[in-house]
């Protein structure tokens, strides 16, 4: 919940220095045409458990595009490819080391407060994604001390035992420098359950670059 604060306090500080520096322009319609580019991300992702989970470095690359809407409000549709994964452990239990690749389909919405003028500026989005579990190796380790396995490891496909399909958003910030490089950071959250015996959900830190032609 600290992180949803702070990002809904970046929104509310921009919105604040809008009103402050509102823009020369004049307004801006949907008859301006598409921009398409690419997109390349590291992420940092874990499970919403509080304890025994650790992030892991991840990626994804893929297509986007852009298209102003009205005024300052924009849609950017992205298709991505990832891989992305986390480790959980319970002492005297087990210990989970989970990679995952996967398919995602973006769907983007920018609040951008930049001047056209200056072809740059500040923005906020709120994307909702869709995530399709495609391929990933996992292993499960024995901590038992006293169980006959102890020690072993088992490695199983990911989507094997876990839940192919996500659903969620990322709230997030960026700049945008020149109408062709943008970068942005955003934390994601997955609404779907990883798997079927558990209430945990996807949850982590992106930070994106992208290039329009």
């Amino acid at each position: 919940m600290k992180k949803l604060t702070i990002l809904l306090l970046l929104l509310i500080a921009a919105t604040s220095i809008q009103a402050q520096y509102p823009s020369q322009s004049k307004v801006k319609s949907s008859k301006e045409p598409w921009k398409f580019g690419i997109k390349a991300a590291g992420t940092y992702d874990k499970l919403s458990v509080k304890t025994g989970c650790t992030s892991k470095l991840g990626y994804k690359f893929g297509l986007t595009g852009e298209k102003r809407l009205v005024y300052n409000l924009y849609f950017q549709p992205s298709l991505n490819y990832g891989n992305k994964g986390f480790q959980y452990e319970i002492k005297n239990g087990y210990k989970l080391d989970v990679e995952a690749q996967f398919m995602e389909l973006e769907a983007g919405l920018l609040f951008k407060f930049g001047d056209d003028r200056l072809q740059r500026g500040f923005f906020l989005s709120l994307t909702p994604f869709v995530t399709y579990g495609i391929a990933g190796k996992s292993t499960q380790q024995d901590l038992n001390p006293i169980s006959p396995t102890f020690g072993n490891k088992i490695e199983y496909p990911t989507f094997e035992r876990h839940n192919q399909a996500d659903i969620g958003f990322r709230l997030g910030c960026g700049y945008d420098f020149n109408k062709t490089f943008e970068i942005a950071a955003g934390y994601t959250f997955g609404m779907n359950k990883y798997s079927h015996t558990t209430n945990y959900r996807w949850r982590g830190w992106n930070l994106q670059l992208l290039m329009f032609f």
